[in-house]
This record gives structure tokens, sequence and C-alpha cells, in this order.
């Protein structure tokens, strides 16, 4: 059985306009590892936090509201 790889993605809210998330990262064997990178990646930045309702980090950046996370491929 082969084990999934995850990626990760980050969108601009304000900005997206209905467009696909961009891909940030990708082939990260193991989950808490991308789950990791992720929380670093927002905490970089001075205004960001978790959103537990949805499971995502978000940060802000360029005055807009980023949200970034971890997702599994097959």
């Amino acid at each position: 059985m082969q084990s999934a790889s995850y990626s990760i993605f980050v969108r601009d809210l304000a900005r997206s306009q209905g467009r696909a998330p961009q891909l940030l990262a990708y082939d990260i064997d193991d989950r808490s590892a991308a789950e990791a990178l992720v929380s670093v990646i927002a905490a970089s930045y001075r205004d960001h936090g978790f959103n537990p309702a949805t499971r995502t980090h978000w940060f802000r950046y360029d005055g807009s509201l980023h949200e970034i996370y971890a997702w599994p491929i097959a």
C-alpha cells in the first residue's frame, strides 16, 4: 500500500477571484512534516494564526489575508 504524499497550497483570499490556490511545495512524504512547514511559513509573518474550523493557517501580507495548508495527493 502506497502512502500519500502532501503538497502545500496558498491562496490570497481577497484577490483569488475564484482561481485555484497556488502550489507552494509538493511531494512531502510525511503529514506532520508538511503541517509543521505550513505552521512555520505562516508564523514567519507578523499577523498570523490558525483557524480550527477549517484546519488551515492564515497570514496577512501586502494588505491581504492568505490561507495556507497541506493537502494529501495520491
